[in-house]
């Protein structure tokens, strides 16, 4: 089969990686030349070291370890720990979005794939086939895996979006010369008739520099997103004052769309696969989007070399299998912020007096990352557990789960 794989991030690199090694042949094409920067946490957590060690690519060993964090509300913190699971090792590690996806577009060329430097424009259909427009050329293909971020022109030309009912984000983040006391989270439910909720965010890079970062949720309106710059400067300025963090020199920035909770479209229709942002697969609870983005990557290349171009309705199960439980809650979660802020501030309040609980702290961390259904048991697992089950039921009938995946 000849395959486009439109977007070179780690969703799509990975399922280059994959298909090529699977004796395809496969264009991979992004609209920049690597390695380029994209905006991110940087951070790649346990699931997705685990997902990266099933396919046979490390990560360098050397690289700063991130694991328990601080989550902090209204003047009050917890630390969520970080444990070891099943199949993972309980801890992430910081590696620049610019390095991280050099590595896995190396990969790629490595196993076979052939890399182009162009905007994937169109997709539309030529018989049994799909036509691609690529810069200033027009080339077919078999099957076409949209990689392409929360912008996707694949799914926008194949109407697997209804741009009204998506659930959007909008991310700023800063590389900064700098020390913090601890990774740390930060949530914002202010209220205000122009608040958004959100969360801000410090990483240590390990190398004396920090990511620091501010994103919001917007529903399906990108207008709301105006003000991050501000509330990003704010947030910096209230951890410096604080003493959590030191910050010296200029900072190098950069924005980024999310599209999360895997609503507002469907992740496959014949011989079209969408992957990590494109297919809406990003965290709605803290905007984590590179562990779902390869496994989804995974799931595809593997319907696509056993069914080709007539794997859709398989893989639309195989995601809603895989994320739909998560996912559905988070969105739910988001969406009452957005529509509910005084209820939804009186439950963060209530949530962080009680997870100055061991155990509860645990349950937290787990579900917050969508480490449940890969934790085994520890403390906090079946809380956690309960609360994915409870979560999923609830959230099933307000947002359509099912109608996401058929």
């Amino acid at each position: 089969m000849r395959i486009l794989v439109a977007g070179a991030g780690p969703g799509g690199s990975l399922a280059a990686v994959l298909l090529a090694r699977g004796g395809h042949e496969v264009l991979l094409v992004d609209r920049s030349d690597f390695p380029r920067d994209k905006a991110c946490g940087d951070v790649v957590g346990p699931r997705a070291l685990a997902v990266l060690t099933q396919v046979g690519i490390e990560l360098p060993e050397d690289a700063h370890h991130i694991g328990s964090m601080v989550l902090g509300y209204k003047g009050r913190q917890i630390t969520l720990p970080a444990r070891p699971g099943l199949g993972h090792k309980g801890y992430g590690i910081t590696m620049r979005r610019r390095d991280f996806d050099d590595l896995l577009h190396q990969r790629a060329l490595d196993e076979g794939a052939r890399s182009v430097t162009g905007v994937v424009s169109k997709i539309a259909r030529s018989g049994k086939r799909l036509r691609a427009s690529i810069g200033d050329g027009i080339e077919e293909f078999d099957v076409v895996v949209g990689a392409d971020g929360a912008n996707s022109t694949v799914a926008k030309s194949m109407g697997l979006v209804d741009s009204k009912r998506v659930l959007l984000g909008f991310a700023l983040r800063r590389h900064v010369l700098g020390t913090t006391l601890a990774d740390r989270v930060d949530l914002f439910l202010d209220p205000g008739d122009d608040a958004v909720p959100g969360y801000g965010w410090v990483f240590d890079q390990g190398d004396g520099r920090l990511n620091l970062g501010v994103g919001v949720g917007v529903g399906a309106d990108r207008a709301r997103a105006k003000g991050v710059r501000s509330r990003l400067d704010a947030y910096q300025d209230q951890l410096v004052s604080s003493g959590a963090i030191t910050v010296m020199g200029e900072p190098s920035e950069m924005g980024g769309w999310l599209k999360m909770g895997l609503v507002g479209g469907r992740v496959a229709t014949d011989g079209v696969y969408l992957v990590g942002d494109a297919a809406g697969l990003v965290n709605p609870l803290q905007g984590e989007g590179i562990a779902a983005a390869l496994a989804s990557a995974v799931l595809c290349a593997s319907v696509v070399i056993r069914h080709g171009a007539d794997g859709a309705a398989i893989y639309r199960g195989e995601i809603d299998a895989h994320f739909s439980a998560f996912l559905s809650t988070g969105y739910l979660a988001q969406h009452l912020a957005l529509s509910h802020p005084l209820a939804a501030r009186l439950a963060m309040s209530g949530l962080i007096r009680a997870g100055m609980s061991s155990r509860v702290a645990s349950a937290w961390g787990l579900f917050w990352n969508d480490l449940t259904e890969y934790s085994g048991p520890q403390p906090g697992s079946l809380a956690a557990s309960l609360a994915l089950t409870i979560g999923k039921r609830i959230a099933g009938p307000v947002v359509g789960v099912a109608s996401w995946s058929r």
